[in-house]
């Protein structure tokens, strides 16, 4: 995520919530992702907002090499999912895209697929999938 949208990654180890609330409003972050693991591997997203929960979903995480080169700031979002549109916007805080507009940026994709509740992938400006592939699961 950090190599995608304007974050930081901080490895939490035993720190507590609130002490990665404390340290989120220390940078000047108002959103907190974390990422928990099963066996090793990435296999739940909790996200808050302002220190409240607005997302928890257990996940499975394809982490292939990435392919592209992503500008943070050239990034817009296209999401499938009528009913998640505005939380996915104050999730990761880039503007939807704007299916009129041909420009060349970097894109995040929430897709709608039926085996999984979603998957989140992300695109660089020349259209190449840039891993991580996130899935949600149901």
């Amino acid at each position: 995520m950090e190599r995608v949208i304007d974050s930081y990654c901080v490895n939490r180890g035993k720190m507590s919530i609130r002490k990665v609330f404390l340290k989120a409003k220390e940078m000047e972050f108002d959103r907190v992702v974390i990422i928990s693991e099963r066996d090793g591997n990435p296999g739940g997203l909790d996200i808050y907002l302002e220190n409240k929960l607005i997302l928890s979903k257990n996940i499975t995480v394809d982490l292939s090499a990435p392919n592209g080169n992503m500008k943070k700031d050239q990034t817009v979002l296209r999401c499938d999912f009528e009913a998640f549109k505005n939380m996915a916007v104050s999730i990761f805080d880039v503007p939807m895209e704007n299916p009129q507009e041909k420009t060349k940026k970097n894109l995040i994709w929430i897709k709608d697929i039926q085996k999984y509740q979603g998957i989140i992938e992300f695109y660089d400006s020349k259209g190449l999938l840039n891993g991580p592939r996130i899935f949600l699961h149901q």
